[in-house]
């Protein structure tokens, strides 16, 4: 029997493409119009926030548009284009009412000879689940120019948003921390959705996200990390070493933590934002000080010391080293993290991916033997990960000082 994901199918149902040498937005709103008065239902049917809204002329409410919020998603390339693309298509709880993607025009298009400055390509979508349920229809407006003239479109976004409804910026790529575009767009949104995993060893971009969050010129956007997102299994198999009230003790008493993280790749994602990620949520949490920047390594990576305070008011010193890792299964995150413990209370606490579906838990302590499992965790996908972000509007208070104190290792 096929499941609601497996049912769910998107496709364009009608659409209209034109090229310009100068965009006006007035008309790309009267032909959204045209497109939708195709259908036979009024063009502005559906003004409530966040709900999805029944077409009374597609029979009785059998057809819905969605009226959630606004989607803005840069691409770099053609193929970040039709990664876009394709994850609007199979998101499932959560459909954006308009989502405007703008993207380069390819080398070899560019190689063809001169054409308009720009290529519009508008389409109304229909997303089905199920045979019972009914099918949401929703909006996409492409914007394709040449790398010039698209970072000048800006100016052009903010009219083509649908009025009242939150407006997301999603920027897959890892060029975000230099690239002019982002700065003026990310003026304009509420919601910023980013993958530090695509920064690579670019970790300036990281204390640019945190830059981000202090910023009152913008209105402290909320920011979302498709890279936190991929380290819930992580955090959470680390939290539960530490449930049983006798293994508690060993927090206090951390002496050392090694990282081993996803080295560079060809398409210049790491990560290296990962293990700062994790850094950051284990100082965080439990309070720790930064008292050197860090280092580089002769074997390649970083290290830095840590200092914790107990509960008496001692000092003590955690040894922190982050590794770049080879293996295939550490890519965009994390391969291991090992944590030990010394002092009277000592311990061993490991996490580890084996593939891209498992992971496995080891520790041992002086009261409990070496215990050690698996645990199936699958890598979350992009539509999982952009669907989830869609649906959270508040702070995420844990990532954002996650963040804070990972930036103050930064050099």
């Amino acid at each position: 029997m096929a499941t609601e994901a497996s049912a769910a199918r998107t496709r364009p149902i009608v659409g209209t493409s034109f090229e310009t040498d100068s965009l006006d937005t007035g008309d790309i709103h009267d032909q959204l119009n045209q497109l939708w008065a195709q259908l036979g239902g009024p063009p502005n049917a559906g003004q409530a926030f966040g709900e999805m809204v029944a077409e009374p002329h597609f029979g009785g409410g059998g057809l819905m548009r969605a009226n959630t919020l606004n989607l803005i998603a840069v691409a770099r390339n053609r193929r970040e284009a039709n990664l876009v693309t394709d994850t609007v298509a199979h998101l499932r709880d959560f459909l954006p009412s308009r989502t405007i993607i703008l993207a380069p025009r390819s080398p070899e298009d560019d190689a063809a000879g001169p054409g308009s400055a720009y290529e519009v390509r508008l389409e109304l979508k229909e997303q089905v689940i199920g045979s019972d349920a009914p099918a949401f229809r929703f909006e996409t407006i492409t914007i394709t120019s040449g790398v010039s003239e698209l970072g000048h479109l800006a100016s052009f976004v903010s009219p083509l948003l649908a009025a009242e409804l939150t407006d997301f910026l999603w920027w897959p790529g890892g060029d975000f921390s230099r690239n002019p575009l982002f700065d003026d767009l990310v003026r304009t949104v509420d919601r910023v959705i980013v993958d530090s995993g695509h920064l690579g060893n670019d970790i300036s971009g990281v204390a640019m996200m945190r830059d981000l969050l202090d910023d009152d010129d913008t209105g402290s956007p909320i920011i979302g990390d498709f890279t936190w997102l991929r380290l819930a299994p992580w955090r959470q198999l680390i939290a539960q070493f530490f449930d049983p009230p006798d293994v508690q003790q060993s927090l206090a008493s951390i002496e050392d933590i090694s990282i081993s993280y996803a080295d560079s790749r060809e398409d210049g994602s790491s990560g290296l934002a990962s293990a700062l990620l994790i850094v950051g949520w284990l100082g965080s949490r439990l309070g720790w000080e930064v008292m050197d920047r860090l280092e580089k390594r002769k074997a390649g990576g970083f290290s830095a010391p840590l200092r914790a305070v107990d509960a008496t008011g001692r000092g003590r010193e955690t040894s922190l080293r982050l590794m770049p890792d080879m293996s295939p299964h550490a890519r965009f995150s994390l391969r291991r993290v090992e944590i030990i413990a010394g002092g009277a209370h000592p311990g061993t606490f490991r996490v580890e991916r084996t593939d891209a579906e498992d992971m496995i838990t080891s520790s041992e302590t002086e009261s409990v033997p070496l215990v050690s499992r698996m645990v199936y965790s699958r890598r979350p996908a992009s539509q999982e990960m952009l669907g989830e972000e869609l649906q959270r509007f508040g702070h995420e208070r844990v990532f954002e000082d996650a963040l804070r104190f990972a930036t103050k290792l930064l050099p």
